[in-house]
C-alpha cells in the first residue's frame, strides 16, 4: 500500500508539471497594470447607479412605460420604508450590472486565457474568457452571469489596453441601484462593457457599462469610475450577508427581522398571513 500510494503522488506530480509547463505564460508588456485595489470613485456605498445624476426619477433610466410603472411603484414604497425592490436587502446577492458599482473594493488579475474580477460585495468572482471560445448554447443562470471578453489595442502601440466584454445569462431578482431601477424579470438582460484606463490618470479606471433589457426602450449606457488604494499592501475584507438585522420577504409583503422576531418596517404594515398557525390564545 505504501508503495502504492508512492507511485500515485509522483504520477499526481508529473500530470500537474506537465499541466504547467503546457500553459501559456502572461506576457506584462502586452497588457496594462490594473494591479492593485480599486474602489467606487466617489466612495459612496449609497450611490445611484449614475453617479452623475440626482436618485430616484433623476437618474432618468430609459424603461419602457410598463416597467417605469413598476419603478415608480418601488419609489412609493421607499419613501414610506418598505425596501422591497431593492433585492439586497434579502441577502440576495448584488448581480450584474449592479454589482460593478464596486461599493466595497475590487481586484482583477489578468491571465491570458481568463481576466478575473474579484469584488468583496456579496464575495462575487466573475470570470471573463478571453480564449476566444464560443458563447455557448445554454448556461444556468448565476448572479455574476457568464461573461467572454477580448482585449483591444485601441492607440496600437503594441499594448493592450482596453478590455471589452459581454455577460449573458444573469440570475434575477435584481435592480441598478438600491432605489428599485428594476431590470426585466425574464432574465434576459445582456450586458456590454468597455473597461479601460483614464488616459489622463492612470489611478482611474473607466467602466462603460451599456445594459439591453426588456424593461428597457433602449440600450442604457452608464460609465462607472474606480480609483486604485494608495496602500502598497491594502486590506481586504471578507463580506457575507448575514439575515441579522436584514428584512424577510412573506407573501408581498417585507418585514424587518431582528433578535428572531419579525418586526413591521413601516407604519400600519399588516402582519403576515397566519393561516396555518393556531391563533387561539389560552385562557387562565
Amino acid at each position: 500500500m505504501p508503495m502504492r500510494g508512492s507511485i500515485s503522488l509522483v504520477a499526481l506530480i508529473g500530470v500537474l508539471c506537465a499541466t504547467l509547463n503546457g500553459a501559456r505564460a502572461l506576457d506584462e508588456t502586452k497588457y496594462p497594470d490594473w494591479k492593485g485595489q480599486w474602489v467606487r470613485a466617489d466612495s459612496a456605498e449609497t450611490a445611484p447607479w449614475d453617479a452623475r445624476k440626482p436618485r430616484g426619477l433623476g437618474q432618468q433610466p430609459p424603461l419602457n412605460p410598463e416597467y417605469q410603472a413598476v419603478f415608480e411603484a418601488n419609489l412609493k414604497q421607499l419613501a414610506v420604508g418598505a425596501k422591497a425592490s431593492d433585492p439586497t436587502v434579502r441577502c440576495i446577492p448584488a448581480a450584474m450590472p449592479r454589482v460593478m458599482m464596486a461599493i466595497h473594493p475590487m481586484e482583477i488579475v489578468i491571465m491570458p486565457d481568463t481576466t478575473y474580477i474579484m469584488i468583496e460585495t456579496s464575495s462575487t468572482l466573475r470570470r471573463i474568457f478571453t480564449d476566444g471560445r464560443a458563447w455557448p448554447k445554454e448556461r444556468e443562470p448565476s448572479y455574476a452571469g457568464f461573461s467572454i471578453g477580448q482585449w483591444e489595442d485601441t492607440d496600437r502601440d503594441g499594448r493592450f489596453d482596453t478590455l471589452a466584454i459581454e455577460t449573458r445569462w444573469i440570475k434575477g431578482p435584481h435592480s441598478y441601484d438600491d432605489s428599485g431601477i428594476p431590470l426585466h424579470a425574464d432574465e434576459q438582460a445582456l450586458i456590454k462593457e468597455r473597461i479601460s484606463s483614464d488616459k489622463n490618470d492612470p489611478r482611474l479606471l473607466r467602466d462603460e457599462i451599456t445594459t439591453f433589457d426588456n424593461a428597457l426602450s433602449k440600450p442604457w449606457t452608464v460609465t462607472q469610475s474606480y480609483r486604485r488604494a494608495a496602500a502598497a499592501r491594502p486590506t481586504w475584507t471578507e463580506r457575507v450577508c448575514n439575515e441579522d438585522g436584514q428584512t424577510i420577504r412573506i407573501g408581498e409583503e417585507d418585514y424587518a427581522l431582528s433578535d428572531g422576531l419579525l418586526m413591521p418596517v413601516r407604519k400600519g404594515q399588516p402582519p403576515p398571513d397566519l393561516r396555518y398557525f393556531n391563533q387561539k390564545q389560552t385562557q387562565n
